[in-house]
């Protein structure tokens, strides 16, 4: 009987002490930050001739003329003193554009830490007047996207990372 109670318990703690193993496939997407140097976007302001509206955000009307935000690349100017016939006839380059506003012959934009404003006094030579550097700064600190060392996260780019995992604890996989 002794020994019966023996083997019953041997097996018994074979038995507990098996896990099932078995191989995981894995598919997922990951995000990896853009970064950009603050020199590099306040060089690339400009004003170039005009260009298609894909995703429009704010606008703003001065005078007969439209200001329309390309979210996160610039600013459209719309000639619309003829209601009938608007003429799209500028655009703002201005990177990290979201928000926009007219005040007088200024036109006041943020780009993505600065704050910048534009004379608007003639509209076929808009010019960049001022710039009040790193105003937006905590905000772009407190999210994450702005590092003194790597700069200004502009985008982002997708990453699909397959993993094989080889005897994986499956009761984690089906859980």
């Amino acid at each position: 009987m002794r020994i019966l109670n023996y083997i019953f318990f041997f097996v018994s703690i074979s038995l507990f002490s098996c896990e099932d193993k078995c191989d995981y496939y894995r598919t997922y997407t990951i995000q990896k930050p853009i970064y950009a140097i603050k020199k590099d976007i306040r060089d690339s302001v400009d004003y170039v001739e005009s260009r298609e509206i894909n995703n429009p955000g704010k606008l703003n009307y001065k005078d007969g003329f439209i200001f329309i935000s390309e979210i996160g690349k610039g600013i459209h100017v719309i000639d619309n003193r003829n209601i009938n016939n608007p003429v799209n006839i500028g655009f703002i380059i201005l990177p990290g554009n979201y928000d926009i506003a007219t005040k007088g012959n200024y036109l006041y934009a943020d780009s993505y830490l600065d704050l910048v404003v534009f004379d608007i006094s003639n509209l076929t030579s808009i010019s960049e007047a001022n710039r009040v550097e790193g105003v937006f700064e905590n905000y772009y600190i407190n999210q994450g996207l702005y590092s003194e060392e790597l700069g200004i996260v502009v985008g982002f780019d997708e990453e699909v990372v397959e993993e094989f995992i080889e005897n994986y604890d499956c009761e984690l996989v089906y859980d």
